[in-house]
């Protein structure tokens, strides 16, 4: 049986909402079954990645507990698209460990290769 290919992008803020944990959900669940999951955090989403969060942000306060339990599932590396950074003057020196930089070209590429994609 051949492994399905998930790409979940989460381009929603950590606050205000609870689509971007919907999305951390949704890629447990697909590791879980032995998905291959690709978690792209893209726009606003950018902002679940760094390392010091405001919990007043935050309507759960297991958000932070999600992201660091996704090597647990086989999620080794996160994925964030350059240019989201740069549009909010951001460097990998603020975000959690394990993420990986990629241009808006490169996510492109991720789905295109993907089974499904899910957007948050």
């Amino acid at each position: 049986m051949e492994t399905t290919n998930t790409t979940i992008i989460i381009a929603s803020p950590p606050f205000g909402k609870i689509n971007g944990k919907e999305g951390v959900d949704l890629a447990l669940v697909c590791a879980a079954f032995e998905q291959n999951v690709q978690l792209v955090f893209v726009d606003e989403g950018v902002f679940h990645l760094l390392t010091t969060q405001e919990e007043a942000f935050f309507d759960d306060k297991f958000h932070d507990a999600q992201l660091k339990a996704l090597e647990f599932y086989d999620i080794e590396r996160v994925h964030v698209e350059k240019e989201s950074l740069a549009q909010f003057g951001l460097t990998q020196q603020q975000l959690i460990d394990n993420t990986s930089i990629n241009t808006r070209a490169e996510i492109h590429k991720m789905v295109l290769q993907s089974t499904h994609t899910v957007r948050f």
